[in-house]
């Protein structure tokens, strides 16, 4: 398993390059990381965190969608 920063590092792509397996790579890693996110969100017994998770969760979201946009990739 990949850590959530090496997962979030790994994700970094140059979009100008255009290449779609990288891009493709790039959010595999973001759902790595969202996967991580998301069991420490549900096994998370302090509620003053929950909102840190869901915003970690939002963005991760946001950042693929923003990758598969860029690289012209379909859902």
């Amino acid at each position: 398993m990949i850590l959530v920063d090496e997962a979030l590092g790994r994700a970094r792509i140059d979009l100008t390059a255009d290449e779609i397996g990288s891009a493709g790579r790039a959010i595999s890693n973001l759902e790595d990381a969202g996967a991580q996110i998301g069991r420490l969100q549900v096994g998370c017994c302090a509620p003053d965190r929950m909102p840190l998770y869901a915003s970690f969760l939002e963005n991760l979201a946001l950042a693929q969608r923003a990758v598969a946009l860029g690289a012209e990739l379909g859902h």
